[in-house]
């Protein structure tokens, strides 16, 4: 366990754990290193894996302004945990939910860090696609109002009770600047000529993330591919652990070795 200091003067919380291919794994809305331990325990054994709690969340520093909140800031953070860790060669980058869009804003950047994408539960094209569908800023802060609220919030979106509970412990500002952050995000046109092999994985019982918004990163990148996962909610790596680690494993195998 260790923190990096990020250019703006923040600091971020990063673990690493096992030794060979990197696997960085990038959470979103619930930004905490936590929620991939299940991916975690499987795969040290044979991969590098880090993960790290994103600005505002769990042991890093949380800024109330939100100037702070970008995706490519998210980006950059990332960036300066894999220079920490002497990350040179290209990884795989398995993104959760708005974390989505802060794979595609970096690998738009750092192109030959990048050698494939998950994207689980979540993640758009544009967050004009989630405004469509309904979603905005008021809606979502409005949800976590109160560290009860935030807490029943993650649980109706599948996380277990104890994970669901580290969202009490945050400020409302940080929800509000995330979302701001996600529905002001577009993907750089940079993307529709980069080779780069991303599968976008969608819970069919997400009742956050709707099947059109996220299908729009199927539909704009060539080298995308779609999967439906059944009985899952918002947070695979949570509800289903085991598959989504198979899923990861088959990705691997056709793009890694």
């Amino acid at each position: 366990m260790a923190w990096i200091n990020t250019k703006d003067g923040l600091e971020i919380y990063y673990e690493r754990q096992g030794e060979g291919t990197p696997i960085v794994f990038q959470s979103g809305y619930m930004g905490i290193h936590d929620i991939w331990k299940d991916q975690v325990k499987l795969l040290k054994e044979s991969y590098l894996c880090i993960t790290h709690d994103n600005r505002g969340y769990g042991l890093s520093s949380k800024p109330v302004d939100s100037s702070f909140y970008t995706m490519e800031k998210n980006a950059e953070d990332l960036k300066s945990v894999l220079d920490a860790n002497n990350i040179a060669e290209p990884i795989l980058l398995v993104a959760h939910s708005i974390g989505s869009l802060a794979s595609l804003a970096f690998v738009t950047k750092y192109p030959q860090l990048v050698k494939g994408i998950i994207m689980a539960g979540g993640g758009s094209f544009t967050g004009e696609s989630v405004l469509k569908a309904g979603g905005n800023e008021e809606m979502f802060a409005a949800s976590q109002t109160t560290p009860s609220e935030a807490q029943q919030f993650y649980q109706r979106l599948g996380c277990s009770s104890e994970i669901a509970l580290e969202a009490s412990k945050w400020q409302p500002t940080v929800f509000k600047n995330q979302t701001r952050a996600m529905l002001y995000y577009t993907a750089d046109t940079k993307l529709l000529s980069l080779d780069v092999p991303i599968l976008v994985i969608h819970g069919k019982d997400d009742i956050v993330s709707t099947k059109e918004s996220v299908y729009e990163i199927v539909e704009n990148l060539p080298n995308a591919e779609w999967l439906e996962m059944e009985n899952v909610n918002h947070f695979p790596q949570l509800e289903h652990p085991q598959n989504l680690n198979v899923i990861i494993e088959n990705f691997i195998a056709k793009y890694f070795n």
